[in-house]
């Protein structure tokens, strides 16, 4: 249940359709497009108060297996059943299902929410890489030529370093690595402290299947990525990463050729690097796969208002990722 008022605000409605997400979208339009849409998106945030949009979410857990039911049709309808009568006891307007991927295995459970009368919204996308089992060469081999000498001499500048790279369990997110996240949240412009870092650790630390991989120079840490292992699906999820600042070619090392080299000696994973910088991701070898959330609200005017604030957020989703994935057949 996510209040409008709640400081969690990653899948709240206000946020999602009228929020920081959309106007960040607005900010990267070209200048000639920008007046246009800036009008329209302050129009929609006017035909809705934020006290209207409490919600019920039911989100699909991405963090260490995918989230559809084995259960067939008849368990997705139910499960969709139930949350539209939790949502009706408490009261709630807006009943929202996040991150429904653009893969066959989800296609019931898109059929079904939209016969149900659901807005779909596109909310981002997540990079996911294929890793060949073959290793970091292929991985290599499937850029053109120039792309593929660049890729390598950043490798080989790295290892000039002679870093110390390990894979380690959830031992690995030692204390030291706490500034080095801090850092990277303040570059982004993200508000924490070394409290509220040092508890995503600990909440990290406590799920099943946390590994570390990490490489460690003379004077301490040069990066780390905190990652699930997803066994039974062949899939890796990074959760947590820094990198040092003084050497840009640690954070592709770590994150690309170092995890890929991980996935292929255990024969091959799929990586999901989340959402955001699709183009840097797409360049990597990475295909984008939409994530669609659904939106409804009891209220028939809410929910149209809800239907033109969402075709809004789509269209400026789909301008990004399309870009982005013209960038690896250019590399």
């Amino acid at each position: 249940m996510i209040p409008h008022d709640c400081p969690h605000t990653t899948y709240a409605t206000w946020s999602v359709l009228f929020g920081s997400p959309v106007r960040d979208l607005l900010d990267r339009l070209p200048e000639d497009a920008r007046p246009d849409r800036l009008r329209q998106a302050a129009e929609l945030g006017r035909r809705v108060r934020v006290e209207e949009t409490d919600t019920l979410a039911v989100v699909s857990p991405g963090s260490t297996r995918p989230g559809v039911t084995a259960g067939g049709e008849r368990a997705l309808a139910a499960l969709i059943s139930g949350a539209e009568r939790i949502a009706a006891e408490q009261g709630l307007p807006v009943v929202e299902f996040g991150n429904v991927r653009d893969e066959p295995e989800w296609a019931a459970l898109h059929r079904i929410l939209r016969e149900r009368g659901y807005v779909p919204v596109t909310t981002g996308a997540d990079a996911v890489l294929d890793v060949p089992a073959t290793g970091l060469d292929a991985y290599f081999d499937g850029f053109r030529s120039h792309r593929r000498k660049v890729l390598r001499k950043e490798r080989a500048r790295f290892l000039d370093r002679r870093p110390r790279v390990e894979v380690l369990g959830a031992d690995g997110l030692t204390p030291d690595l706490v500034e080095l996240q801090l850092d990277r949240y303040r570059r982004y412009g993200h508000e924490a402290d070394a409290d509220a870092v040092r508890d995503r650790f600990r909440r990290a630390v406590s799920i099943p299947g946390l590994r570390v991989l990490r490489a460690d120079g003379e004077d301490g840490p040069l990066g780390f990525v905190a990652f699930y292992e997803d066994l039974p699906h062949r899939r890796l999820v990074p959760r947590l990463g820094a990198f040092s600042t003084e050497d840009r070619g640690s954070y592709f090392n770590l994150a690309y050729y170092e995890l890929i080299t991980h996935a292929a000696r255990a024969g091959g994973f799929r990586i999901h690097y989340g959402e955001s910088t699709y183009g840097a991701k797409a360049a990597r070898g990475c295909r984008l796969t939409r994530l669609v959330t659904y939106f409804r609200a009891a209220d028939p005017h809410l929910h149209d208002a809800l239907t033109a604030a969402g075709a809004l957020r789509s269209h400026l989703e789909e301008r990004e990722i399309t870009a982005a994935e013209g960038t690896y057949a250019t590399s």
